[in-house]
């Protein structure tokens, strides 16, 4: 017999309203429509407001009273009212009372602009005007079901969104002869692959398996030879008991196996030593241009390097750091930041046989654009990096200038002196202080800074060296970008000609928001009190992507 039971749902219910709104403004101007002269636009946001009702059927309207196509015939409507907004209703004998309510689709007409304040590029005031939108409420009702037949359903699986890579993470489970690796999602979260069996069974010996053992015979006995010419008595039984052993070692015994493995590593040891002496003897004496790795050790790399080695293909080595970051959304993404040892030393002997000292603007202005020439061309391993990222998640070119921006940010910052970092050497506040802390700092750097190849190679930089770095990069991908300086402040950032909100600057009539790059996760346009007057802001380099 069928079982019912009784139920509560809750039922949305939807209250009409439509009375006066005040309330204050703010304007930001639109450089796409506006002159500058003669006629101006500006996009308002409301800062805050009220709502006014009388409490009657013709400003209140329940759902069961009145169509919804009555209250929107309005022709103008605000993405961004204040929510919750201020709502006063008065009753038909005066009083009044006040809540406050989330007014859905708020929609406004007949507005009046009142007070109006003008501030550079702002307008600040206040704004009347007829507004009409609803209330969402719900009613309990009850409700009489029949209580369904017991089905067993399949607990359902959770579904993975992101798909997997072939990176792995370095991580590896072994249980017996058996091994599994851990990789990396697209979205930087981890998971473990198929298990597999350690080793080649006698039946699946490849060729280059059989071709390593000869070499590796051909090595002993290269080795063994003269060994036992000079000491045959002792050393014959030793020899004679690892080649048996070694031939031992193709049995499926896992301990035997495992010293066949053993064997096998020491041959290829061998055979690498033997061709890199090789080289060593037919090479020419290293230079100042030799490229190896064994000459980069006096790059003091830091421990954020993922490696330092030989490109065959780029005849080069490579100095590369595994970075992971987040944009200002949220959105995680990883790369390699990577440069050639030889533009590192070409940059950093070019940088430090500049000539000229730092005693006036022009003069840092000059280095930095010696600097820019330099650089402009030898960022060509990053480049491909950040369009695969664009690529991989469609972004759009101010999605994309973020995401430079913002794996910039998150490198921790290092200060850059000329000096020594002793902070009873400096009269500034923010490098004694800085300094009496102990946080991270390189010392005796020609003017200070480092250049981009250089910046990429060691992961050290303070502010000029970061905006300098973006500057170039951002100049290559055709943004329209300004490199900033303040004697005043002695801090340097980023302008941008794109349409963010926030502080600006105007040079040569054009609104280049300002962009900090010494911190992680700061916007565009949000630039701390104590360094936001722009006229103490000065031109460093300007692009030419007009």
């Amino acid at each position: 017999m069928p079982e019912y039971i009784t139920i509560s749902k809750q039922v949305e219910r939807r209250t009409y309203i439509r009375g006066k709104f005040v309330g204050k403004y703010v304007g930001y101007i639109d450089y796409n429509k506006s002159n500058l002269y003669y006629e101006n636009f500006y996009n308002i946001e409301l800062l805050e407001g009220e709502i006014i009702l009388q409490k009657n059927k013709k400003d209140i309207y329940r759902w069961t009273d009145v169509n919804p196509k009555e209250v929107s015939n309005t022709t103008y409507s605000f993405d961004a009212l204040p929510q919750p907004i201020k709502c006063k209703v008065y009753d038909t004998d005066g009083n009044v009372k006040n809540y406050k309510i989330i007014l859905q689709e708020p929609q406004v007409i007949n507005c009046v602009l009142s007070k109006v304040l003008n501030e550079t590029d702002k307008v600040f005031g206040d704004i009347e005007g007829d507004i009409s939108g609803y209330i969402v409420h719900f009613d309990t009702e009850k409700e009489t079901v029949k209580v369904p037949d017991q089905i067993d359903t399949p607990i359902p699986q959770p579904i993975h969104l992101e798909y997997k890579t072939n990176n792995k993470t370095g991580n590896i489970e072994i249980s017996g002869n058996y091994q599994r690796w851990e990789y990396y999602y697209s979205d930087g979260t981890t998971y473990w692959g198929e298990w597999t069996k350690e080793g080649k069974t006698e039946d699946s010996i490849s060729f280059l398996e059989v071709l390593g053992n000869l070499i590796q015979i051909i090595i002993l006995l290269a080795i063994v030879i003269p060994i036992l010419i000079v000491g045959w008595p002792v050393i014959l039984p030793i020899i004679g008991i690892v080649l048996g052993l070694y031939f031992l070692s193709s049995l499926t015994s896992l301990l035997v196996r495992l010293l066949g493995w053993l064997i096998q590593l020491i041959g290829i040891a061998f055979l690498i030593f033997f061709i890199f002496s090789l080289v060593s003897i037919f090479s020419d004496t290293p230079n100042d241009n030799d490229n190896s790795v064994a000459d980069v050790e006096h790059l003091d790399l830091k421990e954020e390097v993922k490696e330092v080695e030989y490109d065959p293909t780029l005849q080069d080595s490579i100095i590369s750091h595994h970075r992971i970051w987040n944009d200002y959304d949220g959105n995680k993404y990883t790369a390699n930041i990577s440069t050639r040892v030889s533009d590192f030393r070409e940059v950093n002997r070019f940088r430090n046989n500049l000539s000229g000292n730092l005693q006036s603007t022009n003069q840092y202005n000059n280095i930095i654009s010696q600097l820019y020439n330099l650089e402009k061309n030898k960022l060509n391993l990053i480049y491909p990096v950040f369009d695969s990222l664009k690529t991989e998640y469609n972004l759009n070119k101010m999605q994309f200038a973020e995401m430079i921006v913002s794996c910039i940010q998150d490198i921790p910052y290092t200060l850059i002196l000329n000096e020594a970092c002793n902070a009873s050497l400096y009269d500034d506040k923010f490098i004694t202080e800085y300094l009496k802390k102990g946080e991270k700092c390189e010392g005796f750097i020609k003017y200070g800074l480092f250049a981009p190849t250089e910046f990429m190679a060691n992961l050290s930089g303070d502010c000029d060296t970061r905006t300098l770095l973006l500057f170039t990069i951002l100049d290559h991908y055709q943004y329209d970008v300004v490199m900033l300086g303040s004697e005043l402040y002695k801090h340097s950032i980023i302008g941008i000609n794109l349409p963010y909100k926030g502080i600006s600057k105007i040079i040569k009539n054009k609104k280049y928001i300002l962009w900090e790059t010494t911190a992680r996760g700061i916007r565009p346009g949000v630039i701390s009190r104590d360094i936001s007057d722009t006229q103490f802001w000065d031109v460093t380099i300007i692009s030419k992507n007009n």
